[in-house]
């Protein structure tokens, strides 16, 4: 018996492990509407235009947890790009990427579909910004996105949450600001996923606390 409950008590623990250590494996995702500039040249439309490939368009992590967090404290790329690499980074303006490829054309003011695909959840949530730039071979600054913090057409407010570990599209609808107009928009979407164990702050630990993985994408519009 009482080798029976120790060999139990053994198949617990490695459960236990086992299941702190899944929020240590990578999520992946792209914004697919309005396609971001890593992933125009998944789109026939815009086929003869020759935008450059990136079949790691789902992997614009900020260069990862461990880059983002311990080399670059929590800095991320405005496009979704490592912080430390040099400037233009691949997916921002000047950039690899970035090629001044208007995607979509809306109205200010305008309520928006987006589409953001997860090949691999992580649960957390997204936001959505807008950088009225006009600049294309120049590279964005956070301080412009962050003027233009979208709301969800809901009225929920302005983080839409990511409610399972399934991965497929998620979609969405936002307002664009009134009164804004623009030749080249940049739209940003931003992903702080939550399925890593951290600190809360006030003296507990959980999944979705202290530094997490963070996504992002940049696309170019035009408002009128």
């Amino acid at each position: 018996m009482r080798k029976l409950i120790r060999l139990r008590k053994h198949r617990m623990k490695i459960i236990f492990l086992c299941l702190l250590a899944v929020p240590s494996i990578y999520g992946h995702g792209r914004l697919m509407d309005p396609p971001n500039r890593s992933s125009i040249w998944r789109f026939q439309e815009f086929s003869h235009l020759n935008p450059p490939e990136n079949y790691n368009d789902n992997e614009l992590f900020c260069g990862g947890r461990t880059v983002q967090h311990d080399k670059n404290e929590g800095k991320c790329g405005e496009c979704g790009d490592p912080y430390n690499d040099t400037r233009p980074r691949a997916n921002e303006g000047g950039g690899t990427f970035a090629k001044g490829i208007i995607v979509r054309n809306y109205t200010t003011g305008q309520t928006i579909d987006v589409d953001v695909e997860l090949t691999s959840s992580h649960k957390g949530y997204f936001e959505f910004r807008l950088c009225p730039w006009n600049q294309v071979n120049v590279p964005e600054e956070q301080t412009c996105f962050d003027r233009y913090l979208l709301p969800l057409a809901d009225g929920s407010g302005t983080r839409m949450i990511v409610p399972t570990f399934q991965a497929g599209h998620y979609k969405t609808k936002v307002v664009l600001p009134s009164g804004v107009k623009c030749s080249q928009c940049v739209f940003q979407w931003t992903y702080i996923t939550g399925n890593t164990w951290g600190s809360c702050g006030n003296g507990t630990s959980a999944i979705g606390c202290g530094p997490q993985e963070n996504f992002r994408g940049c696309a170019d519009v035009g408002i009128y």
